[in-house]
């Protein structure tokens, strides 16, 4: 019994730790999930077949002696020696007064059963993801690589931009690629970063870089000399007409500067041509005051937008096709306009790269928003009108609440919007899509946007590797431990316990038969019954030999 017992602690251990070690691992294929099924059921059949082993033969022990000490009904020892093959023998009530250790050793010895229902199902397999980090190619931006800023700037050779003449080292800045112009034009009416192609559905990886940023500031004082005096002309060009201007609610222009070094305000897209022009935007804009203020009291405010070279650190990570970048910019310096360099003088590329970003930034932005007086003749009243002459109204700039004085002025005279809650549905629109920022953290932001979302082209990018971190969708194992400690912790708990009972039976009574057929016919023949009891004898077995027809009952010792 004891080695039952043994064998049984050992299966229900090894199917225990089994089901332990495969918790959390991925099931790498339905037939390598149906073996560890198969591993766990057989584990569970041989602990329930060794530990009701070990219980039998101490019930057998059991019986022998109950019967030895006191009288039963034939009824009774029917069901004690029936019990092991027929569960109806538990109905005897005479068997549970009479032989209740007993009956209970039985009644646990069945219940060894019900462990094979539960222990194997508590190692189930549940949908998660499995993470995967490996080096991988993935685009980077390659606007600070001299060897790339081709992609970015046309800057064709004093000879021209013949493709055998890319090894010119003298390059003329004439502006931008028009891949750049199309992808900041995407960039800036989305109002967020175009779509980067992903290493896989699931994945993510950090990124870092040199490009180009734009910081907006506010003026100093002779600088808003300068544009008060450039808004000022801008209003004048419709003096004598019929519609004049009579408030300039955003004038946004590049300084270019004359022969003579005066500043020339840029106020329109420009072309690709060379020019003396420089990498800051000017503007003017009316600004309410408050956002609260009924009075709607305005002011105009001037700022500055000037190109940095900044450093970029970027996390970029996808979900089921829906792209997450975030990160930070690090400004470096400023990065000044390309200059015309003599011939023979090797050009700076990446300065025209840069200049060529900001030019399709200042693109987006440039121009004015008036509010006309038009004086029709032979009509009293003048009518009033709004005229939007910037591709701003183009991109989610639009949405700014710096300028909603001329969107308010653009309803009626003097018409006011604040609070915001009374905007029209439009220009509810315009501001959700803008989230109602200034225009100074918009323009930075659509720097940020657009320098990322060069990557969405190939042309513009290469392709080092980087840790790539990927998530894969699998099917992993995991069980239940109560599930399966418990039923076998009280499996062997109570198998122990009828252990011992057995052996303290041995111990007080000797060894007592077993359950087999030369047993139960040596106990109704008291000849015997005294080759049983032999002192001297350690088996208590009794072997049946035919002799004549007639069964015959020998000790082992007396065979020898």
């Amino acid at each position: 019994m004891g080695t039952f017992f043994i064998m049984g602690l050992a299966f229900s251990v090894s199917h225990c730790v089994f089901y332990a070690s495969l918790n959390g691992t991925i099931v790498r294929s339905t037939a390598k999930q149906e073996e560890n099924l198969r591993v766990g059921t057989a584990l569970t059949f041989l602990a329930q077949i060794t530990l009701g082993a070990s219980i039998w033969q101490v019930y057998h022990q059991w019986i022998w002696r109950s019967v030895k000490k006191m009288p039963m009904k034939m009824a009774t020892l029917n069901d004690i020696f029936g019990v092991e093959t027929s569960v109806l023998s538990f109905l005897n009530l005479n068997m549970f007064e009479n032989y209740r250790v007993g009956y209970y050793m039985a009644l646990f010895a069945w219940s060894l059963i019900l462990p094979p229902f539960f222990t194997p199902g508590t190692l189930v397999v549940v949908e998660s993801t499995n993470q995967v980090i490996a080096s991988q190619p993935v685009p980077y931006l390659a606007i600070a690589n001299g060897t790339n800023a081709h992609s970015f700037s046309f800057s064709p050779s004093n000879e021209g931009d013949r493709y055998d003449y890319e090894d010119v080292l003298t390059r003329v800045f004439n502006g931008p690629r028009t891949t750049i112009s199309l992808l900041s034009d995407a960039t800036a009416s989305q109002g967020e970063i175009l779509s980067l192609k992903a290493p896989a559905n699931r994945s993510s990886y950090s990124l870092n870089f040199f490009g180009p940023a734009v910081q907006c500031r506010q003026a100093n004082a002779s600088t808003q000399a300068i544009i008060s005096d450039l808004v000022a002309q801008e209003i004048n060009k419709s003096a004598g007409a019929s519609a004049q201007q009579q408030l300039n609610a955003y004038y946004a222009f590049i300084p270019t500067f004359d022969s003579l070094g005066n500043i020339i305000a840029q106020d329109g897209v420009r072309f690709q041509s060379p020019s003396n022009a420089s990498n800051e935007i000017w503007m003017a804009f009316e600004q309410y005051k408050t956002s609260t203020d009924a009075n709607c009291d305005h002011d105009k405010h001037f700022q500055v937008c000037t190109l940095w070279n900044a450093t970029y650190d970027l996390n970029l990570a996808w979900e089921n096709k829906f792209q997450n970048v975030s990160g930070s910019r690090t400004l470096l310096h400023k990065v000044p306009f390309p200059p015309i360099d003599a011939p023979g003088v090797a050009t700076e590329m990446v300065q025209h790269a840069y200049s060529a970003f900001f030019w399709v930034l200042a693109d987006q932005l440039v121009g004015s928003f008036g509010w006309f007086k038009e004086t029709v003749p032979g009509k009293p009243d003048p009518r009033y009108f709004g005229v939007i002459r910037s591709p701003i109204q183009h991109n989610s700039l639009l949405g700014s609440p710096d300028l909603s004085v001329f969107f308010d002025y653009n309803e009626k005279k003097g018409a006011c919007q604040i609070p915001y809650a009374n905007l029209s549905a439009q220009r509810q629109q315009d501001f959700d899509l803008a989230k109602s920022r200034i225009l100074g953290d918009l323009i930075e932001e659509l720097s940020f946007n657009m320098t990322v979302s060069f990557m969405h082209n190939d042309l513009l990018t290469y392709v080092p590797n980087r840790l790539v971190t990927t998530l894969e969708d699998v099917n992993r194992y995991t069980y239940n431990p109560y599930g399966i400690w418990i039923p076998y912790g009280l499996a062997c708990f109570f198998t122990l316990i009828t252990n011992v009972i057995g052996i303290v039976t041995f111990l007080k009574h000797g060894a007592m038969p077993s359950n087999k057929f030369q047993d139960i016919l040596a106990a109704a023949d008291m000849n015997v019954i005294r080759i049983a009891r032999a002192e001297d004898s350690r088996s208590r077995s009794i072997t049946a030999e035919f002799e004549g027809g007639r069964p015959t009952f020998k000790s082992e010792e007396s065979m020898v």
